[in-house]
């Protein structure tokens, strides 16, 4: 079994991203990746520069500004509003509250994300797990850093691309340990591996980290509902690793779709095995069969996306693959709950244009509105009716 991991293939890419690149470029290319096949491991150290979820973050203005307000209020009697505000500021609030991603903002509203005080600290600096939560198909972490006075963001390195190291200036995380009841993740249950990643938040001082699971052959699952985690984070120009131990336990329900619609086109086959909601995610587990080399070549540039009976796209949160012979690739596909409950789902597959005609990487040609230019695949779109029932309860017993 050969394992297709996003991250890695972007990070050996080696291309920076350009200022003039607009976000949607960088976050559709992420999602092509998720599709490519023959991509080497990501290393130990967790870092995963690639790990560009599709979030709409919210910008937290003058945040700064708040902190000496609260400080300068002493006793006063602070207005409703002000205390709302006050809250979206990181180290005050939810961090989850900030994300773009609405199953992490749905599990802190609704109580699904616990709090926790887990803290290290090491030459004056901090590094807190305020927020964990966990669904069973994906584990969310907030993690947080306090003193240090440095000028960098937890989350913030260099690529130099072309295989060379990252750089990382003084007091961002450089490299992450992370082990499921004693075994490490880069080398877990007989070689099947987890996939790890950090995303930056509004605030520089706090990052989410995410863990989840490679798609399987079989039905075994990897992560089981309950674990001990333990993960190391080592800081830039601090010597001793920031180290914390923490129960894990799934905190909510999952109802499960096994559609097995097949579609054609080319010479790929795909089959969507799988559907899964959680109050938070939303998987899909998809086969893509190719006939020969030229099939092959095709399925690596497909994308796929989810649609509600509405007509409104779900965000992508990450995406992994993995080889079953030479011409089929299973692949798990994560994106966001959906806002309301839809009466039917719809995958879709598109090939995007490139910049450069028949290039197999490299910038996407983009729209007069910016936006990429999508050739959909009708006769892969497959349309899969909803127990509508079923996941109203999900979502409404999670209130």
């Amino acid at each position: 079994m050969k394992v297709c991991d996003v991250e890695k293939e972007l990070r050996e890419i080696g291309k920076e991203p350009l200022p003039e690149v607009p976000e949607i470029v960088r976050r559709r290319q992420d999602e092509v990746y998720a599709s490519l096949a023959d991509l080497p491991m990501q290393d130990r150290s967790g870092r995963t520069p690639g790990f560009r979820k599709t979030r709409r973050i919210a910008l937290v203005a003058a945040s700064a500004a708040a902190i000496i307000l609260v400080g300068g209020l002493g006793g006063a009697m602070v207005s409703p509003a002000m205390a709302e505000s006050m809250k979206n500021i990181p180290l005050i609030g939810s961090i989850f509250k900030l994300a773009g991603d609405l199953g992490l903002r749905t599990a802190d509203e609704r109580g699904l994300a616990a709090k926790l005080d887990a803290s290290v600290t090491h030459e004056g600096v901090t590094l807190r797990i305020p927020q964990l939560v966990y669904d069973g198909t994906r584990l969310s972490l907030a993690v947080t850093r306090e003193g240090g006075g440095f000028a960098a963001g937890i989350r913030d390195a260099k690529f130099t691309g072309n295989g060379k190291p990252e750089i990382y200036p003084e007091g961002a995380i450089n490299s992450v340990d992370v082990y499921i009841d004693g075994e490490s993740i880069y080398d877990f249950g007989g070689g099947r591996k987890l996939h790890w990643g950090g995303e930056k938040t509004p605030d520089r001082n706090s990052a989410i980290y995410e863990l989840t699971a490679f798609p399987t052959l079989d039905e075994i699952p990897i992560l089981p509902d309950e674990f001990q985690l333990n993960i190391e984070f080592r800081l830039e120009g601090i010597s001793e690793p920031f180290a914390f131990e923490l129960p894990i336990r799934k905190n909510a329900d999952t109802l499960a779709l096994s559609p097995l619609d097949t579609r054609e086109w080319k010479g790929n086959k795909v089959t969507i095995e799988q559907i899964q909601f959680t109050p938070i995610t939303t998987k899909v587990r998809l086969s893509v069969l190719s006939s020969d080399k030229a099939a092959r070549l095709l399925r690596h540039h497909l994308i796929f996306e989810v649609w509600d009976d509405q007509g409104r796209e779900l965000d992508h949160v990450s995406g992994v693959g993995v080889f079953k012979g030479e011409n089929e690739m299973i692949s798990e596909f994560l994106f966001d709950r959906f806002t309301d409950v839809p009466a039917s789902v719809t995958i879709k597959a598109f090939l995007p244009e490139m910049e450069i005609p028949g290039a197999v990487s490299g910038r996407f040609k983009l729209d007069s509105d910016g936006e990429i230019i999508k050739n959909y695949i009708k006769e892969l779109e497959i349309t899969i009716p909803v127990d509508r029932t079923g996941l109203e309860k999900l979502y409404d017993l999670q209130n």
